[in-house]
């Protein structure tokens, strides 16, 4: 059995995925097994992961494109591994991420740990979780909810365990990282947060500039899908707080998209949703939990056009965008 089960879904993934197969498969750590999921790729995917010879790779495929969340699922139900970690195909892995993880995580049952952004053009920029060290899976858990460790799969080790009987919903298609990703980490005993740049996050332009206008239905979806699954785990005050937090990040997030869409009608409608689903409370908790955000969440529901101009203003100076 090995010790670490990496999971790589992809759909049409010919440019990169060969890039991410070779970061896993080249660990220094080599105690891994590859669960790769072909999701009825229609390009040379198939034929890339055909040519690869590493008694370490098993290949699942979906007879029909089914969605990023079908085929994770699929490989989480083929993981043997004492540990489970995910990868996109447009992403890779440092040489010695696993190596790394499993020595920052000690006894741990997760590790999380600092990505190296690297934008369309080739700049590249370290980021990390705003909250590093030891906590319990509890803390964790609420600490993804309000923004304080990230929503991402692809910079974490987490043990197979936290998964039994938890599914990536398929019929969310938005927030479903890191709605899965809370209830992982709400399941282990002890989490260790790492600054250390091990995953190289490849943005590519679609990421950014997005094209469709998201759905509010799709944030409600997701949360309603995490209140669900957390169930008595929210009775606790300070859980529920970061829940509304959640909520009001969401929310946020959802308005960012639709004003990346270039439909200016639709974005609008989805804005006014927005506005008017962050209540009194959710900003009171976000202002106390994450005061950039709690006015940030302030703006957008008082003074939508200023948001825009500072969000625009953001997104030009993080990733050399108009």
């Amino acid at each position: 059995m090995p010790r670490t089960s990496v999971i790589l879904p992809m759909f049409n993934a010919a440019s990169t995925v060969e890039r991410a197969l070779r970061s896993v498969l080249s660990q220094s750590d080599p105690d891994l097994e590859l669960v790769a999921v072909d999701d009825g790729s229609t390009d040379d995917t198939p034929t890339l992961l055909q040519a690869v010879h590493d008694g370490r790779l098993r290949v699942v495929t979906h007879a029909a494109n089914q969605g990023i969340s079908a085929a994770r699922n699929t490989a989480l139900r083929a993981a043997v591994g004492d540990f489970v970690a995910f990868l996109d195909a447009d992403d890779a892995w440092e040489p010695d991420f696993l190596l790394r993880m499993h020595a920052a995580r000690g006894d741990a049952d997760a590790a999380i740990c600092g990505r190296t952004v690297v934008l369309p053009d080739g700049t590249e920029r370290n980021a990390h979780s705003p909250r590093l060290g030891s906590m319990s899976g509890d803390i964790a858990a609420s600490r993804m909810m309000t923004g304080e460790i990230t929503p991402f799969p692809w910079d974490k080790v987490i043990r197979r365990s936290a998964f039994a009987g938890v599914w990536y919903p398929e019929d969310v298609h938005r927030f479903e990282d890191q709605v899965v990703g809370v209830i992982a980490l709400s399941r282990t005993r002890s989490v260790v947060s790492i600054p250390d740049a091990l995953t190289r996050y490849h943005v590519g332009g679609g990421t950014l500039t997005w094209g469709r206008v998201p759905k509010i239905s799709e944030a409600e979806s997701a949360l309603a899908h995490l209140e669900t699954s957390l169930g008595e785990w929210l009775d606790d005050p300070r859980r529920r707080s970061a829940f509304r937090v959640c909520r009001t990040l969401f929310l946020m997030l959802t308005a960012q998209s639709a004003m990346r869409s270039g439909d200016d009608a639709a974005a609008a409608e989805v804005l006014a949703g927005c506005r008017r689903r962050i209540d009194l409370p959710m900003l009171a908790s976000t202002l106390r939990r994450r005061p950039v955000f709690g006015v940030g969440a302030l703006i957008l529901k008082t003074m939508p056009g200023i948001y825009r101009r500072l969000f625009t203003a953001y997104v030009k100076r993080q990733y050399a965008l108009s």
